[in-house]
C-alpha cells in the first residue's frame, strides 16, 4: 500500500472521511471538512482519529472519534434511553397511586398494582442508569487519550 493508504502514527489502513462536516463539526478542523468537499476526499485512521488531506499528509492527529468511541457512544445513548424510559414508568406509576387515592372511592387493587409496577421499574432504572454511567465514563478516557496522543491497543473487532 501506498503511504496515502496507512497511518503515520499506528499503521492502521485509512479509510474515506465519511460525512466530514458532521465527524469534524466540533473540532478545530470543521473548515477542512467543508473543504474536502471541493478539494477531495480526506482520509481517517479508524484506529487513533488521525484525518488525512487528499495528498495524504497528515492534517490533524486524534481529530475525529475513532470506532471504538462512536460504538460506546451509541451503547451509552442506548442505555441512557433505556433508563429514562423505567424513569417515566416510575413517575407513571406515583402518577397512578396519587389519582387512585385522590379518588372518591379508593381502589386498592389498583392502587397497590400501580405501586408494585413503579418499584418494579427502578431495578432495571438503576441497572440501564449504571452501565450508562460507566459508558461515560469510559468514553471520556478514550476521547482524553486520543486527544493526549495516546493509540490505543488493538482490541477485536476487524484487523
Amino acid at each position: 500500500m501506498t503511504r496515502a493508504e496507512r497511518c503515520d502514527r499506528c499503521g492502521e489502513a485509512l479509510e474515506v472521511l465519511r460525512h466530514p462536516i458532521r465527524r469534524l463539526g466540533w473540532t478545530r478542523y470543521w473548515w477542512q471538512g467543508v473543504a474536502s468537499y471541493f478539494t477531495g476526499q480526506l482520509r481517517v485512521c479508524s484506529r487513533c482519529g488521525a484525518v488525512y488531506n487528499p495528498d495524504g499528509d497528515l492534517l490533524a492527529a486524534g481529530a475525529v472519534a475513532t470506532d471504538t468511541e462512536r460504538r460506546l457512544d451509541t451503547y451509552r445513548r442506548d442505555m441512557a434511553y433505556l433508563r429514562d424510559a423505567f424513569g417515566a414508568v416510575i413517575i407513571a406509576a406515583e402518577v397512578a397511586v396519587i389519582w387512585l387515592a385522590a379518588g372518591q372511592s379508593v381502589a386498592l387493587v389498583e392502587a397497590i398494582l400501580a405501586g408494585v409496577v413503579g418499584v418494579g421499574s427502578f431495578v432495571p432504572f438503576v441497572f440501564f442508569g449504571r452501565k450508562a454511567r460507566l459508558a461515560k465514563r469510559e468514553l471520556k478516557r478514550l476521547k482524553e487519550g486520543r486527544l493526549r496522543g495516546e493509540i490505543p491497543l488493538r482490541t477485536g473487532g476487524k484487523g
